[in-house]
C-alpha cells in the first residue's frame, strides 16, 4: 500500500500549476505554500513546513520535521531545514518589491500577520484559485488510484454490508464492523476536507429517522452520531428494527485519494412508497450523469435536475425546509470537498477528468432518508462512476 509519487507526476503537476498561475497573473514571481496537503501534491511528502516556488527555479521545501522522512519520500525539489520564518527570509534574500502569492484558502490571519511581519512584502495575493483548478483536473496516475478506491468501496457496500446488518445491532456497532472492513482493504483511516475546521468521518450509519438529524457538514444526509461533539459513526442507542430504512454514507481513501458514496438499504422488506421515491431520484440522477461532460456548466446541470424533480419529492429533495442543501455535489480528490461545486451559481465549465460527487436524496419523515451518492469522472461520454450504482435500495436481512 505504501508507495511514492513518481517524480514525473510531481513535475507535471508543478508545470500545470504554474500555467494556471500565468493565466491568473503572468507577472508572478514568488509563491509560498503553507497547506501540507498542497505541498504533498507538489512534493510527494507531507511535512510541517513551507514550500517555496519561484518562477524558473527549483522549488524549495523548508521543513521543520521530518527532514529524514522527506529525504526518503520526496522525488524532486530542494529540502532545507528551518525553525522560524527568519531562517527562510535569510536563506532566500528576496526582493520584497515583488508581491508574494500564498494559499489564502488555508492560512489563518495570525499566520499571515506573523509571516509578513518577518518578510514585509508590499503586497500579498492569493494563489488559491489556481491551486484548486490545478488539483481539480486529475492525471492518469490519480484516476488509477481513485478507480482502485472505488472498486474496493463498491465491493464492501454491495457485498459485505448487507451481511453485517442484523436485527438489534446498533448504528455504532454496524459502523465499527464496516470500518474494520475498510481498514482491512487498505483504507487510509483519515478523511480530509478542504474547508478549514470542517470535519467528516469514514462511516456514518443511520437507521430510520436518524438520517434526518442534520449537522454542520452540508450534506442532505444527517446523522445522530456518537455525541453532540462527534456526530459521526453512529449511535450506540439506536438499534436496527424490522423494515427500517438505512442510510450509510462513507468515504474510502487509498494513497491519499477518496471514493465517496452513500448507499440506501432496507431491513427485510422495502415498502412501495420508499421504492417509488428512490425511482424518482434515480431518474434525475440519470439526467445529471449524462450531463457530466466537458464544457457543461454546473449551473446548467443543477437547473436541469431541478426542472425534472417529480412532484412527489418536491419539498423533500436534498432536505426539508431551511435545511435544504443547495448543491448536488463537490469535487473529490485528496479531499472530499474540492473544486468544482455543482451549484446553481457556478458557471465555470466542467473539464475532462475532473472528479465529482453527485448526490440525490429525499428526506422522508417517519422513515429517514433514501437516495444515493457516487463519485464520477467527467468524460466526453458523460459521468462515469468509480464506485458502483446504488439505483436500488438494497434489501438486507436474514429472512430473504
Amino acid at each position: 500500500m505504501y508507495s511514492l509519487v513518481p517524480g514525473a507526476e510531481l513535475m507535471n503537476r508543478l508545470k500545470k500549476f504554474t500555467t494556471f498561475m500565468d493565466m491568473a497573473d503572468d507577472t508572478w514571481r514568488y509563491i509560498f505554500i503553507f497547506n501540507p496537503l498542497n505541498a504533498y501534491y507538489f512534493t510527494g511528502t507531507m511535512q510541517d513546513g513551507v514550500l517555496f516556488i519561484q518562477r524558473g527555479e527549483e522549488p524549495i521545501y523548508f521543513i521543520k520535521r521530518s527532514i529524514s522522512r522527506a529525504e526518503k519520500e520526496i522525488r524532486y525539489c530542494k529540502i532545507v531545514p528551518y525553525k522560524t520564518y527568519d531562517d527562510i527570509k535569510n536563506y532566500l534574500t528576496l526582493n520584497t518589491f515583488f508581491p508574494a502569492f500564498i494559499d489564502k484558502g488555508f492560512i489563518t490571519i495570525e499566520m499571515l500577520e506573523k509571516f509578513n511581519s518577518c518578510f514585509e512584502f508590499g503586497k500579498i495575493y492569493s494563489c488559491h484559485k489556481p491551486l484548486r483548478m490545478c488539483r481539480s483536473v486529475k492525471s492518469k496516475y490519480e484516476l488509477d488510484i481513485l478507480k482502485t478506491a472505488g472498486e474496493i468501496h463498491k465491493d464492501i457496500m454491495v457485498n459485505i454490508v448487507p451481511e453485517i446488518l442484523s436485527e438489534d445491532i446498533s448504528e455504532h456497532e454496524a459502523a465499527m464492523l464496516i470500518y474494520n472492513e475498510f481498514l482491512k482493504k487498505g483504507h487510509q483511516a483519515i478523511v480530509r476536507t478542504e474547508r478549514q475546521g470542517m470535519e467528516q468521518h469514514t462511516i456514518n450509519v443511520n437507521f430510520g429517522e436518524s438520517s434526518l438529524k442534520t449537522y454542520r457538514y452540508d450534506s442532505p444526509v444527517g446523522t445522530t452520531g456518537m455525541y453532540i461533539t462527534s456526530p459521526f459513526l453512529g449511535s450506540s442507542k439506536i438499534t436496527l428494527k424490522q423494515n427500517d430504512l438505512i442510510s450509510i454514507s462513507s468515504v474510502l481513501g487509498i494513497n491519499g485519494y477518496n471514493s465517496v458514496a452513500t448507499y440506501s438499504y432496507a431491513f427485510n422488506s422495502l415498502i412501495d412508497y420508499i421504492r417509488r421515491q428512490q425511482d424518482h431520484l434515480v431518474n434525475i440522477k440519470n439526467i445529471a450523469e449524462e450531463m457530466l461532460k466537458p464544457g457543461i456548466q454546473p449551473s446548467q446541470l443543477y437547473t436541469a435536475v431541478m426542472e425534472n424533480i417529480h412532484p412527489e419529492i418536491q419539498g423533500i429533495f436534498m432536505g426539508i425546509g431551511d435545511e435544504v442543501v443547495e448543491h448536488l455535489g463537490r469535487g473529490v480528490g485528496l479531499t472530499i470537498d474540492e473544486y468544482p461545486k455543482l451549484s446553481k451559481d457556478n458557471q465555470n465549465p466542467l473539464v475532462e477528468n475532473m472528479v465529482v460527487t453527485l448526490n440525490f436524496f429525499a428526506a422522508l419523515e417517519g422513515y429517514g432518508t433514501t437516495g444515493l451518492a457516487h463519485t464520477y469522472i467527467v468524460t466526453t461520454e458523460g459521468g462515469v462512476s468509480i464506485n458502483g450504482s446504488a439505483n436500488d435500495v438494497i434489501v438486507a436481512g436474514k429472512y430473504l
